[in-house]
Parts: structure tokens; sequence; C-alpha cells
């Protein structure tokens, strides 16, 4: 779990510091408006669902939770990007496509390390 959080502060602060770069020199034309909120939200959540998954030992219980999981959180990813199109038009592609990036990135992350935990059986 620890390395998790570990990947997790690190993937952050790369991505962070990728996009600073990016707007420093001119790749990109402005910071997506919504840089700041997408930065800790989407870690955030996807630590949150981790830990609670983390804690399922049970296989014929972890497949199903974690469809659950995937369900509640594209919807709630879904709303949230919603609200950023309607509150910043003109901006929305930016927030959108970092969005995504993150997305990505973390979702990758996760199922890496819950595939790791799974797949390695019952004595973790």
């Amino acid at each position: 779990m620890i390395r998790f959080v570990l990947f997790l502060v690190i993937g952050t602060v790369i991505i962070a510091t990728l996009t600073l770069l990016m707007e420093n020199l001119a790749w990109i034309e402005n910071m997506p408006s919504y840089f700041y909120q997408t930065l800790f939200f989407v870690p955030f959540t996807t630590l949150v669902i981790f830990a609670y998954l983390f804690k399922v030992s049970k296989p014929d219980v972890f497949v199903p939770l974690y469809l659950l999981t995937m369900v509640v959180k594209l919807l709630a990813y879904g709303a949230y990007v919603f609200f950023i199109i309607l509150d910043d038009k003109s901006g929305s592609a930016g927030n959108v496509v970092f969005f995504l990036v993150l997305y990505g990135f973390f979702t990758a992350l996760e199922i890496g390390f819950l595939y790791r935990k799974i797949s390695s059986g019952p004595s973790e």
C-alpha cells in the first residue's frame, strides 16, 4: 500500500512538472483552468478506490466490487467533466485532455498494483 501511495505522489509530481514545463516552453498555449482541481481530484479518488479494493481478500468478492467501483468512478468522472465543460467552454478541450491523461495514467497504475496483489494469491 505504501509503494502505491509513493508511486501516486511521484506520478502526480511528474505530471504537474511536465505540464508546467510544457507551458513554459510554449508547447501548450495556457494551463487548463481546472489544473489544480483535477490534479487533486483524480489521484485522490484513485487512492480511495485502491485502498478500498486493496482490503478485499476474496476473489469472488473482488471482481464484482471492482466492477462496481469502475461504474461509480466513471459516473463521477463524467459528472466532473460535464461541469468543467459547462463552466469553462473556451478551455474545455485543454481541461478534458488533461483529465484524460491523468485518468489513463492513474487507472493504469491502479490496475497494475491491484493485479500484482490479486495474482500473488491469498498469501499477502
